[in-house]
């Protein structure tokens, strides 16, 4: 099933928030297989290069909060990082491996944190096969360009999280989805969206009642920190 697909689900899609972060250590392949194996139609995981060139899955621009340690794997090889840094005791994973965990059991979507990881980004998920269920997601426009001028048919998706929203700027960049943070999803944002043709997916969603009021707005999906939870609540909406 192809990723737009994917955020066709009714009443909403669900997006297990860096694998499932609620439930597992963030953006570990135990996070990663948690959310699959919980049903959420797409995983997202946020990735940066090491100093080596290897793209990891890791938000921060740094280890401090999920570690203590202040280091950034732009000064780090990659090899260090494994032997040396773990999260909550489990491996940080590396983008192929959350490739390779997905395997178009959901879809996957691939947040670039820095711009410059963009091409080797593409390159891993063309030499997976990967193309039909990824999409490639970020608050940085000029890297969801650069992936259309690698190659258009690949989905992307601009984040937000400021008013007014950038839903003309996505539109602009021949962009598929937008993704602004809950409080920016309201009803008139979604429906203008909607008739841009547009995929909305509203983010960080953590309680049924947030859940229930973007499923009335017509969010397309909700990225949970609690993937279980939100397909639970998805049934539950279903049942009225």
């Amino acid at each position: 099933m192809g990723i737009i697909e994917r955020l066709s689900v009714k009443p909403f899609s669900v997006i297990g928030h860096r694998g499932a972060k609620g439930v597992k250590p963030e953006n570990t392949v135990s996070a990663i297989q948690y959310g699959i194996d919980s049903g959420a139609d797409i995983i997202e995981v946020d990735i940066r290069k090491t100093r080596d060139g290897k793209l990891i899955l890791l938000h921060d621009k740094d280890f401090k909060r999920l570690t203590g340690r202040a280091l950034s794997p732009s000064q780090l090889d990659f090899e260090f990082i494994r032997e040396n840094i773990t999260i909550e005791g489990e491996p940080v994973a590396t983008l192929e491996e959350a490739l390779d965990t997905v395997n178009g059991k959901a879809g996957l979507f691939i947040e670039i944190k820095e711009p410059d990881t963009t091409d080797n980004a593409v390159k891993m998920v063309k030499e997976k096969n990967a193309e039909n269920w990824v999409a490639f997601i970020s608050f940085y426009e000029e890297a969801l360009q650069r992936v259309k001028e690698i190659d258009s048919s690949l989905k992307t998706g601009l984040i937000y999280m400021r008013p007014p929203g950038k839903i003309i700027e996505a539109k602009n960049i021949n962009a598929e989805i937008v993704l602004p943070l809950y409080r920016l999803a309201t009803e008139k944002a979604i429906s203008f969206a909607h008739r841009l043709r547009l995929k909305v997916v509203s983010w960080v969603i953590n309680d049924f009642e947030t859940a229930k009021m973007m499923y009335h707005r017509k969010s397309d999906g909700i990225a949970s920190d609690y993937p279980n939870e939100a397909v639970k609540w998805r049934e539950r909406l279903k049942g009225g």
